[in-house]
């Protein structure tokens, strides 16, 4: 019978599915609007928007499935990931976007996302869910040790 998975790891998930979700989606809106943002002469290009796009759907793909597996570095590897997220973002709107009137909000929430990550990904019960993961599947691999 499969344990019952705990709120933090709940939460990483949806955070996995987000970042999955905002990569896909970037990679084919950069796509259908390749032409538009060549001819409106875009700051940033649809060749770096796509690459980008791309890079986290697999990064996603990678970090959903290594959940599912149960891999023990997995809450590491998504804080890590969220953490290069926000660098890309912020990168992203201080020297290619145009000033927005939206900067606490932008500061609060990228705030808020790196805390729930860091409680999330460095709880105990998620570290033990993860480590106890592993050494189910080890063990039931070797039956006769």
């Amino acid at each position: 019978m499969p344990r019952k998975r705990p709120f933090g790891v709940t939460l990483l998930v949806l955070m996995v599915l987000n970042l999955l979700a905002w990569g896909v989606i970037r990679f084919f809106a950069s796509l259908r609007w390749w032409v538009v943002l060549v001819e409106f002469r875009s700051s940033i290009s649809p060749l770096y928007l796509s690459i980008t796009g791309a890079g986290w759907g697999a990064v996603g793909c990678v970090l959903l499935w290594s959940m599912f597996v149960g891999k023990k570095w997995i809450p590491r590897a998504i804080l890590t990931s969220i953490l290069v997220w926000l660098i890309e973002y912020w990168i992203e709107r201080v020297f290619y976007e145009s000033p927005r009137a939206n900067l606490p909000f932008a500061v609060v929430g990228s705030v808020l996302v790196i805390g729930i990550t860091l409680i999330s990904a460095l709880h105990k019960s998620t570290q033990n869910f993860f480590t106890r993961s592993e050494e189910y599947e080890q063990l039931n691999k070797n039956p006769g040790s």
